[in-house]
């Protein structure tokens, strides 16, 4: 096993990776799931994680361990704390979509990983879903997930989950499966994910702060709930689905 002392001289190309480095992923076919079988026979660097606590750094050491076997796939287990937003920085160093990166700048560095893109589940506490702030969050992870281009699938044990938050999934999975990644943008809180689905183009848009604004020019939106929204529709920091 690789010591602290590595992890420090490796740490800034991790991170300098994790900017440089693109997501190539543009398809997304059975992207949500919570059916595990299929990866049954594939061999993972397992890594369990906090994304709200830093604790990216200690898990560098399991890359670059020489001893290990090789590995056909890294599989994140990130524990979210849902009282925070995806977009806000921990301690000051990088965001949920970054805090992803490092996990993939790491896999693309590893020589015991086979295959680049990552396979992540998102755990949250079921008493976390407290309020609608809880749900928005939920929502908002799922997306930079899929925004990253970098993870293979997203697990999400429905099990776990409260009824209003298994709705928030439901959509989400009837609206990204089988999508296509067209575009991803963000001017300073505003948030824009372009995706197309049987040749119909939508955007998922939301902010990370607390302003509103009016949303004009789309056919039909929908709320983070599936929904169908029909007047005085805003862009809040609960993203909603516009269809073109």
């Amino acid at each position: 096993m690789k010591s602290k002392i590595h992890s420090i001289f490796i740490y800034p190309l991790i991170s300098l990776f994790a900017y440089l480095l693109k997501g190539t992923k543009e398809n997304y076919d059975d992207f949500l799931t919570d059916n595990t079988n299929r990866i049954k026979r594939l061999e993972f660097l397992n890594i369990n994680s906090e994304s709200h606590k830093n604790s990216f750094f200690q898990d560098i050491k399991y890359f670059f361990d020489k001893k290990s076997p090789l590995y056909d796939k890294t599989f994140v287990n990130i524990y979210v704390d849902l009282e925070k937003n995806p977009e806000s920085k921990c301690y000051g160093l990088y965001d949920f979509l970054k805090f992803v990166s490092m996990y993939y700048s790491s896999s693309m560095l590893s020589s015991r990983i086979t295959n680049d893109n990552l396979y992540v589940k998102l755990i949250f506490n079921k008493n976390s879903f407290n309020d609608e702030e809880s749900l928005t969050n939920l929502l908002r992870y799922m997306l930079l997930v899929y925004a990253s281009r970098k993870v293979e699938f997203l697990y999400m044990d429905k099990t776990t989950l409260p009824k209003k938050a298994i709705e928030i999934v439901n959509n989400f999975e009837d609206k990204l499966n089988s999508s296509k990644f067209i575009n991803f943008s963000k001017s300073k809180d505003l948030h824009v994910l372009t995706c197309e689905k049987k040749k119909e183009k939508f955007d998922i848009i939301w902010s990370s702060s607390k302003r509103e604004i009016d949303l004009t020019d789309f056919n039909r939106v929908f709320d983070k709930f599936g929904q169908e929204l029909k007047k005085d529709i805003k862009i809040t920091n609960s993203p909603i689905y516009a269809y073109h």
